[in-house]
């Protein structure tokens, strides 16, 4: 196991990515760094990370902004209660530690958003607290290592790489050795055609010598996506588009949108039935991936006189009648933001 430990962190120390959090191992941007790799890639996210360090560079300036500001910033990173969590915790932090940020392991996973993964992230990177931590990368390494033929998606079956996780910490290296093991994953130990031949722990895998890698984790169910059409209706009334707000506890909550239908679900619906449905001239289509869904957006735009009555939206939400040049003003998803590019002006 020493010999392991000492392979892994060598290899980290020389091949480790360059990225802003490590420079300094602030809490305040580890926990921000932390937050937006929840189900987001590393080369997504550095954008947004940098940005948000620019206009939020401390947990002051984070609490004392605006909820639709911080949410403009995360417009298009996905999960957006994640921005709203960090926004609430700022605040919080700044309520009860005078904005500082918490070093209590229990403190830290009592900030919202934040479950046993994400604190031990926290407290060993930011504080180098020998904690342990089991994220996607560090399960596929383990299971492959050790060779374990117990199916990761069942939830009992994690007690066994937490445990396993926690036993290999060097103490005092926690910090760079948890960091190994993600940066392992990520670089090396990958899903598919992981390379092994450049990983520097081959020799300790039984996965590899097995000859099988690609065959662990072991899961039990497979994700099923469902295909999901919809449709969007860009309405403009004297120079101005009707957006609506999505209510917080939705999908996307607390993002603006313009007004949108689901029209079919697991099934095909034909492109002139579509056009029948929604009044207007047709823009374009978007295609969109969230939380299991394939979704195929067709983008239409109408307009209306004063003597006009646009059409009942059929939700209580939030609207608003905004110019084009407010259009930035707003967070809006991906989708939307894209739907802004689409509009036409006459």
């Amino acid at each position: 196991m020493i010999n392991l430990q000492q392979k892994l962190l060598g290899w980290f120390h020389k091949n480790a990515r360059a990225l802003p959090w490590r420079e300094h191992y602030r809490p305040y941007e580890v926990w921000v760094s932390e937050i937006m790799l929840q189900q987001t890639q590393v080369e997504t996210m550095l954008p947004y990370f940098k940005r948000w360090m620019r206009a939020f560079p401390t947990v002051r300036s984070l609490a004392k902004a605006e909820e639709r500001q911080v949410l403009k910033l995360w417009e298009g990173l996905g999960y957006y209660s994640r921005a709203r969590n960090l926004h609430q915790s700022a605040r919080w932090i700044m309520e009860r530690h005078e904005g500082a940020f918490p070093e209590k392991f229990e403190a830290i996973q009592s900030l919202r958003g934040i479950g046993r993964y994400t604190a031990g992230a926290i407290a060993s990177i930011a504080f180098n607290q020998n904690r342990p931590i089991v994220d996607g990368n560090i399960l596929r390494v383990l299971s492959r290592v050790y060779a374990i033929t117990k199916p990761t998606d069942v939830g009992k079956n994690k007690a066994i790489f937490w445990e396993l996780q926690e036993k290999l910490i060097p103490k005092g290296q926690a910090r760079y050795f948890n960091q190994a093991l993600m940066e392992l994953g990520a670089l090396i130990c990958k899903k598919e055609s992981p390379l092994c031949a450049s990983c520097p722990i081959r020799q300790h895998c039984q996965a590899y010598r097995n000859g099988n890698p690609e065959s662990y984790p072991v899961k039990l169910h497979k994700k099923k996506m469902v295909k999901v059409i919809a449709a969007a209706l860009v309405i403009e009334q004297d120079g101005k588009f009707l957006i609506r707000k999505r209510p917080v506890g939705e999908i996307m909550g607390g993002l603006w949108e313009f007004p949108e239908w689901k029209l079919a679900r697991d099934k095909t619906l034909p492109f002139a039935k579509i056009r029948k449905k929604i009044p207007g001239k047709y823009l374009g289509v978007i295609k969109r991936n969230y939380t299991h869904h394939l979704e195929t957006l067709h983008v239409f735009q109408t307009a209306f006189s004063n003597n006009g009555v646009p059409p009942k939206l059929g939700k209580s939400w939030i609207q608003s009648w905004i110019t084009r040049k407010e259009f930035s003003k707003y967070p809006f998803s991906s989708a939307h933001a894209k739907i802004t590019k689409l509009v036409d002006p006459n």
